[in-house]
């Protein structure tokens, strides 16, 4: 792993002439044309995968999935990190909490749960962008190892999340937040889990998060009208066989497959939900689940800023480290999110 490290660090800086050398010419799906570092990444990583030994198992799945920490850039300068763990409803459960150097007080927080489909990776996986969200918004970061499937079924996670929003509007003094100017922020299944609890606290009539941030979301378990997942079927580093292997351990036998929680995009009602700044990925499965999301929020009458990044797969908040083109996805969203989390109104 670490040599791959080294050529991709190497060629990260190379021509766009060198690069196509190494790899080939850029893939080009439904009008988009992949970034050639992502191109590099998904040919190095197709060598030495063996298929001849059967479906994967989840083991498998989780300690390459592990690997993908090792492609983030690290921790923003001036972020200070602490891990911890939180007691939610009985379950004690890791966080990484950051803060930034800013003086002001209280402070913004962003709630972040991370991607996976619910079943991989941790609160570590996005350690760079949350980084960037605490610098860039001036915010405290609360990173959740929320509960994974099929140890815990569904909807354990969303239940997790929901516990960490009244476990920081109970202690906003104690993290010196301002708990009025909390935001929610995940990367597909992540974006599954803060969408719909702004849906729950909106039904809830409570106190509402300033903002959502949505990367790459996962908002149906319904693969109907989304052209992106036959045209993007096998595409680095999520496939559909990718998706139906997490479908099977989260919703076995399709148990809770059709549960409201999973199915943000056809809630009832969008209205009244806040502020949201969505990423979506042209090299995606999911890339229309999310663009669809982001027009039925704007229909309903939300503020929706949307950016769709053409030349990205999936999981691009980790490959800042691969891909200028991925990192500049993150600053761009991290600069979105402060705009709206930081806005008087």
């Amino acid at each position: 792993m670490n040599l791959r490290l080294l050529i991709l660090d190497t060629l990260r800086s190379m021509p766009h002439g060198l690069l196509t050398w190494v790899a080939g010419e850029p893939l080009e799906i439904d009008g988009n044309r992949l970034d050639m570092n992502m191109q590099v990444l998904a040919k190095l990583s197709t060598r030495g995968s063996n298929t001849s030994d059967g479906p994967p198992r989840l083991d498998d799945i989780r300690r390459t999935a592990a690997e993908f920490s090792e492609l983030n850039l690290p921790t923003v300068a001036g972020v200070s990190t602490e891990d911890t763990t939180i007691e939610l409803q009985g379950n004690s459960l890791k966080a990484r909490i950051y803060r930034p150097s800013s003086s002001e007080h209280p402070k913004p927080a962003v709630l972040f749960f991370h991607q996976g489909g619910l079943v991989i990776m941790d609160h570590l996986t996005d350690n760079h962008f949350c980084s960037l969200l605490a610098a860039r918004c001036g915010a405290v970061v609360f990173s959740l190892d929320y509960r994974l499937c099929p140890e815990n079924p569904f909807p354990a996670p969303i239940e997790d999340a929901k516990a960490l929003w009244e476990h920081v509007q109970a202690c906003s003094g104690d993290y010196g937040v301002d708990p009025a100017r909390v935001a929610l922020a995940g990367d597909s299944a992540g974006g599954l889990i803060s969408s719909t609890l702004a849906l729950i606290l909106r039904d809830e009539r409570g106190l509402q998060p300033k903002a959502l941030c949505l990367a790459y979301p996962w908002v149906t378990t319904n693969n109907e009208n989304q052209l992106s997942l036959n045209s993007c079927a096998n595409t680095f580093p999520l496939t559909t066989d990718t998706m139906h292997f997490f479908n099977s351990h989260v919703f076995p036998n399709d148990l809770n497959k059709d549960h409201p929680w999973a199915n943000p995009l056809y809630a009832e009602s969008l209205s009244n939900l806040p502020s949201t700044v969505i990423g979506t990925a042209g090299f995606d499965p999911i890339r229309d689940q999310g663009n669809a999301f982001a027009s039925r929020l704007l229909e309903s009458g939300n503020e929706v800023t949307h950016f769709c990044f053409e030349s990205l797969t999936h999981s691009y908040l980790v490959f800042g480290r691969v891909s200028n083109e991925a990192e500049r996805a993150c600053e761009t969203l991290a600069a979105a999110l402060s705009e709206r989390l930081n806005s008087p109104n």
